[in-house]
């Protein structure tokens, strides 16, 4: 971790949600730091963009989805690093979508459509499982909340 004070990389994320319930996690390629994980869509905001720009941006290079809709904020994250150019703080969109086909970038190999809980279960990174976490909480509340 940085002992740097207030340096650090703003990112924004989307955590999708399809038409069936299930969330698209995409894999990252193997030189793609940190490489061969499940992710969300996301990046880093750049210096004097505006973050809703930003995760539009990093939609589309990601997965080629142009149409959907934001629900609402999900998630902070951060993520302390040995290079301080690299620590990160950020925030994750829950959105839906009805595209069902993405074209990845090639930052990443492969994609799939998951029930939350099985995103869940192949989630190997903490702002990755934080955010399915958060995200199955917060449907469960909306879900009790319409009964």
């Amino acid at each position: 971790m940085s002992e740097e004070v207030g340096r650090y990389t703003f990112c924004v994320a989307a955590l999708f949600e399809n038409l069936e319930g299930e969330i698209l996690l995409i894999k990252r390629a193997p030189d793609n730091f940190p490489g061969d994980i499940w992710d969300v869509v996301g990046g880093a905001v750049e210096q004097f963009e505006d973050p809703f720009a930003a995760l539009q941006r990093e939609i589309q290079e990601e997965t080629g989805i142009t149409e959907y809709v934001i629900i609402k904020a999900l998630d902070v994250f951060h993520w302390y690093q040995e290079d301080t150019k690299w620590d990160m703080i950020g925030l994750t969109f829950w959105c839906r979508t009805k595209t069902s086909e993405i074209v990845l970038s090639d930052e990443h190999v492969e994609y799939r459509w998951l029930k939350p809980d099985e995103a869940l279960s192949i989630s190997s990174h903490h702002i990755v499982t934080s955010n399915l976490k958060q995200f199955i909480k917060e449907r469960n509340e909306m879900k009790s909340m319409q009964k």
